[in-house]
């Protein structure tokens, strides 16, 4: 279908939460990670909303969804911002789609309100606690904000996207830049939260919510990627190597889409 989508607001905990949907059928939420902006969800509301209700959204502090004073990142309360916009939208569930920081706001969601969970799929949400080189990743990020802190937001971006593998392969579309000012928050009050932040995975599998993991073919051994791995051992869940990089789903949509399709069919099937 055409992207031509209903634009909203909805006001929580003091943020006009900007977001925007179309379609008809159940609902699915597509929640941005670490750049904000839920314009690199455009291609898959487009894609998807001939057969489900597709919403996104700029995220607290990024973008459209300013408030007056910045504040370090809060994942629960980012929890009940998404909350806040499936409830607006009048449903009681929805399927779950988190990419990088994302994912891990999709798993903290299911965390504390495990009832709105239809399914839940991760796409490369970074936990990195759980890797088999865990320290080391720590340290790396640590070392990124003193290089942030001493050299500035240039350099530490820099660095960091050097381990964002796939971007610029041969024929790969550049994707959405976010607004300037999005950078800039990750780096003073998200990036410092989220370098050891993990939410309860385990209580998700006590609670059997119904989850599946992504990671990207053109992210190779990136530590995102082989994060969905370990994400999989805790939670028992499927796991696919889908196209794409870290946003393949914005930029090879058309090879993504039948694995998100997929995903959902086996999830499905898993409950019957």
């Amino acid at each position: 279908m055409d992207f031509n989508p209903r634009q909203a607001v909805v006001n929580n905990e003091d943020c006009d939460l900007h977001y925007w949907y179309q379609g008809t059928g159940p609902l699915i939420t597509f929640i941005p990670g670490g750049n904000g902006h839920g314009r690199q969800f455009n291609p898959m509301l487009a894609a998807l909303s001939d057969r489900y209700t597709c919403v996104t959204f700029d995220r607290r502090q990024m973008s459209a969804s300013q408030v007056k004073v910045n504040k370090r990142l809060n994942p629960p309360q980012q929890a009940r911002d998404i909350r806040t916009i499936i409830k607006s939208l009048g449903f009681e569930k929805s399927i779950i789609f988190g990419s990088s920081g994302g994912g891990i706001f999709a798993f903290q969601f299911a965390h504390d309100f495990p009832e709105m969970v239809e399914h839940l799929i991760a796409h490369e949400a970074p936990t990195i606690t759980l890797l088999p080189d865990s320290s080391a990743i720590f340290e790396w990020f640590l070392h990124l904000m003193e290089v942030y802190e001493e050299y500035g937001l240039e350099r530490a971006a820099q660095e960091f996207s050097a381990r964002l593998t796939g971007y610029d392969d041969e024929g790969i579309p550049k994707t959405v830049p976010p607004e300037p000012e999005n950078p800039r928050n990750f780096w003073d009050n998200e990036f410092p939260v989220l370098l050891g932040f993990t939410p309860n995975l385990w209580r998700l599998r006590e609670n059997k919510t119904s989850i599946g993991v992504m990671r990207g073919v053109r992210c190779k051994d990136a530590f995102f990627a082989r994060a969905a791995t370990e994400q999989a051992k805790i939670l028992g869940c499927p796991i696919f190597v889908v196209p794409g990089h870290h946003q393949g789903f914005e930029v090879e949509t058309e090879a993504f889409l039948p694995h998100f399709l997929k995903m959902l069919q086996t999830l499905e099937e898993g409950r019957q």
